[in-house]
């Protein structure tokens, strides 16, 4: 994983900036207005993993011949300590390197570098959020314009700690820098996606970028088929004929050209001929049915983006087991370019789904309806400071708004309300397109990622037949907010809407049921907002409207679920979960029917202590128990129309 990035006379950067991209988190997105050095992240990121890209200098960089001003990219990679086999110099430097930035201060750096306190602020933000913090190396370490290994900004705070260590030393060991970089890189994969890169141009199999997704390059195939003395013939063979010819004309020979050295083919100009050969009569086709087929280039700008992402997502999908020792990095530049609106959240739910099969995600971005589409990941709003220069707010999509309110809090800087409006904005955008269009969306908005588990499965048929997207948006506020936007546009655009949205939260002990814009199904039968009960009176679990007042206690979908397979998960994770000795008890049951619905929060017979303890048990490990279980339900549930409320739900959308 990269955390972050120096970068210093890059392109749009002058003077040192550090970027900060990763807490730890997988997904991660650069936004920004145009020109403020988005693009330029992943571009150096390609210089550093393919270094036969080339430099692009800032242009107000003053050209000098030491060093103490050169150009540099210098990534922070976190390791895991197993991953590399270091040896014991190397690993003896790594380790100092990794103490050093644990205990990392604003006055270390250098007084020119003016990104000290919030670089300092990540590295502290990293120590204390990455799990298991001792099994892992943070590792500052890059290139220099004269292609010199360097820790660029920290070179004079590592090489005292070096030198207190080896006090017979006078600088940091450059043969060890080499060798510790070498090996890095032999452990990432980068593969990018550039703006300008086309679905034609990504698609040909000897592209570096498809090379790494397929596990394998054609050079090492057709190194495999074609031996030496295959090439050796070929050569004496193709000498024979020139020589013959020089014979036959007798005033005239053939010759190499004088700025060429090389005179005989190498295997590798071979493997290149065969391989141009060989793919300038294929092109990749996007299989329409059985047996129609569409040639890439026929496709739509948007629809070739998606063409890329897709092939992108099954190659990485099928080598995700050969890549297990490797870190897969996935690199695209604007991935919603060229696609209407309402296509934006369908590719940014592919793009968050990539993290499944590679160790990162990266990309640029003009949309921002993602942020409050995915459940976790880092975004990087990008921007000019007060002062000449770069300011980079760095945010965790899972605290976002709390994030943005404390930066609006600490400066005059109002770019991260303007992202909190325009984040809700796109996405609403999304919905509303999404539901006018010839071909509609329908859209279930929930809470969180777990009931997005259950809702997925049990309504799977609909995800394809009725079109359904599946939405969390992290809470019940947001869940609130979002149907306050929906029913205004739902209310001017009443003939347009052909897609339906449900919009489905929790009872909260807090819950706050005024919503300004409710309206009656009867005004908006395309747009419900509801949420679960479990109603003790009738022995049920009930959808009811928002603001009902229906006595129910608090109320989550844990508690709605179908008792008796509710019961079975809990037996199947007592092994793991000692804790769950006390509930799975047969006296503690209520006596249920076999194959009817009772809801799982009256099926047993808890005092207020115990019920206490079963729902700590849900929040463990910051409420990731809730994903855990939701998997094993879904993976022991028999019938997907057991449950009387979510039917209630597909008959709304059917």
């Amino acid at each position: 994983m990269i955390v972050g990035i120096f970068l210093r006379h890059i392109k749009t950067y002058k003077g040192i900036n550090f970027i900060p991209l990763s807490d730890g988190e997988k997904f991660c997105g650069l936004v920004g207005n145009n020109g403020i050095g988005k693009s330029t992240v992943l571009e150096a990121l390609e210089k550093i993993f393919l270094q036969d890209k080339d430099w692009n200098i800032n242009l107000g960089h003053n050209q000098s011949t030491d060093d103490t001003n050169v150009p540099y990219i210098v990534p922070v990679f976190l390791i895991e300590r197993n991953k590399v086999d270091f040896t014991d110099k190397e690993l003896e430097l790594v380790s100092l390197v990794d103490d050093a930035v644990k205990v990392l201060q604003a006055s270390n750096f250098p007084s020119r570098f003016t990104g000290a306190q919030e670089t300092v602020v990540h590295f502290e933000r990293l120590n204390s959020s990455i799990e298991n913090r001792e099994d892992y190396f943070l590792i500052p370490l890059g290139i220099t314009l004269k292609n010199k290994k360097s820790v660029g900004v920290f070179e004079g705070y590592l090489k005292q700690k070096y030198l207190e260590d080896k006090p017979g030393e006078s600088d940091l060991p450059i043969d060890l820098l080499n060798s510790i970089f070498l090996k890095i890189l032999e452990i990432y994969r980068y593969i990018y996606i550039p703006r300008e890169l086309s679905a034609e141009e990504f698609t040909r199999l000897h592209n570096r970028q498809f090379e790494f997704l397929m596990g394998r390059s054609l050079q090492q195939t057709l190194t495999e088929t074609i031996s030496g003395a295959t090439v050796r013939r070929i050569n004496d063979s193709l000498d024979g004929i020139v020589q013959e010819l020089e014979q036959d004309l007798e005033s005239y020979i053939y010759k190499t050209n004088s700025d060429v050295r090389q005179t005989k083919l190498k295997r590798v100009d071979i493997n290149n001929l065969i391989i141009e050969a060989y793919f300038n009569i294929r092109s990749m086709h996007l299989k329409v049915d059985d047996s129609t087929s569409m040639a890439i280039t026929k496709l739509s700008s948007g629809e070739k983006q998606k063409a890329i992402l897709d092939i992108a997502n099954s190659l990485l999908r099928k080598n995700h087991e050969n890549n297990q020792d490797k870190y897969v990095i996935f690199g695209f530049d604007e991935p919603e370019s060229s696609l209407h609106i309402s296509a934006c959240f369908d590719m940014f739910q592919s793009l968050y789904e990539t993290t499944q099969y590679c160790s990162q995600v990266l990309f640029t971005t003009h949309w921002y309806g993602y942020i409050p589409s995915v459940i976790r990941g880092n975004t990087v709003i990008m921007g000019k400071g007060s002062e000449v220069g770069h300011k980079f707010d760095f945010i965790n999509i899972v605290k976002y708004r709390e994030d943005t309110r404390i930066m609006s809090n600490q400066s005059r800087n109002q770019l991260p309300f303007s992202v909190q409006l325009k984040s809700i904005n796109d996405l609403v955008q999304a919905i509303i397109y999404g539901s006018m269009s010839e071909n509609p969306f329908n859209w279930l908005i929930c809470e969180g990622s777990s009931e997005k588990i259950y809702l997925s499965d049990f309504l799977s048929e609909l995800v394809e037949s009725h079109r359904l997207r599946i939405l969390p948006v992290g809470g019940y506020s947001e869940v609130k907010k979002l149907y306050n936007h929906l029913s205004i546009a739902f209310e001017d655009f009443k003939q347009e809407m052909k897609g339906k949205v449900f919009l489905l939260c929790d009872t909260d002990s807090t819950l706050d049921m005024n919503t300004t814009n409710l309206r009656q199904d009867a005004q908006h039968p395309k747009l419900k907002y509801r949420r679960l009960i479990v109603n003790e009176g009738s022995e049920n679990a009930e959808l009811v409207v928002i603001n009902s007042s229906i006595a129910a206690s608090s109320s989550v979908l844990e508690d709605v679920l179908n008792a008796e397979t509710f019961l079975k998960v809990l037996e199947q994770m007592e092994e793991e979960n000692p804790e769950l000795a006390e509930f799975v008890d047969e006296h503690k049951r209520v006596e249920l029917a076999e194959n009817t619905y009772y809801p799982s929060a009256l099926c047993l017979r808890l005092s207020i202590p115990e019920k206490r303890r079963l729902k700590e048990f849900f929040g463990k490990n910051n409420n990731h128990m809730k994903v855990e279980f939701a998997l094993n339900y879904i993976n022991t549930v028999d019938n997907k129309e057991e449950i009387p409320w979510i039917n209630e739900i597909r008959r709304f959308f059917e």
